[in-house]
C-alpha cells in the first residue's frame, strides 16, 4: 500500500506554505506531464534509479539524489530498476514561489547528495504529522515544509563546489559514518580512517566547508537528532543525551544551550 495522502485544503490556503500531496517510500509508476504539474514538486530518490526527461535533456536519477519541478514545466519521468522508490510532496502558499524566487531556485534542478536522508526524514514527518490529524495535521506540517524549502536550498547552493573529486569522496564518507553512528562514540581517528585521509587534512576540509572542526560538526549533528527527539519523542533529557552520543546529561545540556541559547528541557517546552 502505498503511503501518500492528498489532505483536503481549507484554510491551509491562507498559510504561507502548506503541502497539496505528500508520498514516503513510495513505488514510483511512470510520469508522463506533457503540460507539466500545477504545483511544485520536490523528489527523493529512497532507492533504486530512475531517470527524469525535461527540455529533450534525460538524466538519471540514483539513490540520494534530489530534484526539484517548478509549475507547469513538461516533464517524463520513469524506473530504470525493477522497483524505484521515492519520497515526494508537492506544495503550495503564498510565499513558497516567491521564496524559491528570492533564493534564484525556482527552476528545475537535480542533486546528488549526501543530504538527502534529512530530506527524507522531513517528508516522512510532514506525511505523519498529516495523518495523525485530519483538522490540524497540514497546519502543523506547514512549518516542516519551510524546513524540507531550507534543506533544499542547502543542497542547491552546494557548498562543496570548490573541492576536489577525491576531496569530496573523502568528505561525503565522513558525514554518511557521523550520520549513521553518532549515538555511538566517534573519535577524530575514527573520521579520518573512514574517509581515508589524515587527521590534519580532514580538519582542513571541514574548516574550508563548514567553518567548523569536525568534532564540532559532529557535537551539531547530534544536537539536531537531539532537538528532533524533544519534540516528536517521549524519551526523558537523560536517555535523549545517550541515544545522541553525548557522555552524560550534564554535558549534553551544557553543549545544547552553547549551541540552542536554551536549555533541553526549555526547548521542549516551547515546541
Amino acid at each position: 500500500m502505498q503511503k501518500q495522502v492528498f489532505p483536503i485544503i481549507g484554510d491551509e490556503k491562507d498559510l504561507p506554505f502548506y503541502i497539496v500531496g505528500i508520498g514516503v517510500e513510495c513505488w514510483q509508476y511512470p510520469v508522463n506531464r506533457t503540460d507539466g504539474y500545477e504545483y511544485p514538486q520536490i523528489l527523493v530518490t529512497n532507492e533504486g534509479e530512475g531517470e527524469i526527461t525535461v527540455n529533450g535533456v534525460t538524466v538519471k536519477l540514483p539513490e540520494n539524489s534530489v530534484f526539484y519541478i517548478p509549475p507547469h514545466l513538461p516533464h517524463e519521468y520513469h524506473s530504470l530498476s525493477d522497483s524505484w522508490i521515492v519520497s515526494w510532496v508537492c506544495f503550495s502558499g503564498s510565499e513558497a514561489l516567491p521564496l524559491l524566487e528570492k533564493w534564484e531556485l525556482n527552476k528545475y534542478a537535480y542533486f546528488l547528495s549526501t543530504d538527502a536522508e534529512r530530506m527524507k526524514r522531513i517528508i516522512s514527518k510532514a506525511y505523519y504529522t498529516i495523518k495523525s490529524d485530519k483538522i490540524y495535521g497540514n497546519h502543523y506540517a506547514s512549518a516542516q515544509l519551510y524546513d524540507l524549502l531550507i534543506e533544499y536550498r542547502k543542497i542547491a547552493e552546494n557548498r562543496q563546489s570548490e573541492l576536489t573529486s577525491v576531496s569530496t569522496a573523502a568528505l561525503a564518507d565522513v558525514l554518511q559514518y557521523i550520520e549513521k553512528n553518532y549515538s555511538g562514540q566517534i573519535k577524530l581517528g575514527d573520521m579520518a580512517q573512514t574517509a581515508g585521509i589524515t587527521e590534519q587534512h580532514l580538519c582542513r576540509l571541514f574548516k574550508k566547508n563548514f567553518q567548523m572542526r569536525p568534532m564540532e560538526y559532529l557535537a551539531k549533528v547530534r544536537i539536531q537528532h537531539a532537538k528532533e527527539m524533544l519534540v516528536y519523542s517521549e524519551k526523558n533529557i537523560s536517555e535523549i543525551a545517550k541515544a545522541t552520543g553525548f557522555p552524560d546529561n550534564s554535558y549534553f545540556s551544557a553543549l545544547f544551550k552553547k549551541y540552542e541559547g536554551i536549555t533541553p528541557g526549555e526547548y521542549r517546552g516551547v515546541k
